[in-house]
């Protein structure tokens, strides 16, 4: 009696001790999605892909570039000119602006014979409302050299290397001569 006694006490007092709301067990393989945190749904992606994102201590996110030229798909221009007319790398587009990541100009001509040439942004068709030089002035003075000795690369880090001053803008060029000169690079609009 004494022994069922003991048993009995046993049992009430391992069956007595609460458990706290947060304690579980789990077995087994789940074959449930994460369905919310702190009573919050979560984010996805895409379907059975959770959305994880960094943020500051006021819960914006936090990007790992805000560069549009780091981390994006980019778009190229190939141009060329062999006159003094202007030739649009990046054409306006309504309500963007454009951001050079890249350029890369060279000279298809002699080695005896210099262009000079000036990069520009504007809005219009060809850049010529009021435009804003990048590279040279209004009267093109930047010298490239031809025979494959001469030119100029800017860009390609990954990093906005010029931004239009406003929306409806697009990027030019010009040269001074009549000397071929091929314009490439990459850009994007935002």
């Amino acid at each position: 009696m004494v022994r069922f006694v003991l048993l009995v006490i046993l049992l009430v007092t391992g069956c007595a001790k609460t458990a706290s709301p947060r304690d579980a067990v789990l077995t087994g393989t789940l074959d449930q999605n994460l369905v919310g945190i702190a009573g919050k749904p979560v984010a996805t992606v895409a379907d059975g892909v959770q959305k994880v994102a960094w943020v500051d201590q006021n819960g914006n996110t936090i990007q790992s570039s805000k560069d549009p030229c780091d981390g994006n798909t980019l778009l190229n221009f190939n141009q060329a000119t062999d006159s003094t007319n202007v030739v649009t790398l990046v054409p306006p587009v309504s309500g963007q602006n454009a951001y050079l990541c890249s350029i890369h100009a060279h000279g298809n001509f002699d080695a005896k014979v210099v262009e000079r040439i000036a990069v520009f942004e504007g809005g219009g068709s060809n850049c010529g409302t009021s435009p804003t030089y990048l590279i040279g002035a209004a009267t093109p003075d930047v010298w490239i050299s031809g025979g494959g000795n001469g030119g100029f690369i800017e860009g390609g880090a990954g990093a906005t290397i010029y931004k239009t001053t406003n929306v409806n803008r697009g990027i030019c060029v010009k040269a001074a001569g009549s000397n071929p000169v091929r314009f490439s690079g990459t850009y994007i609009r935002q």
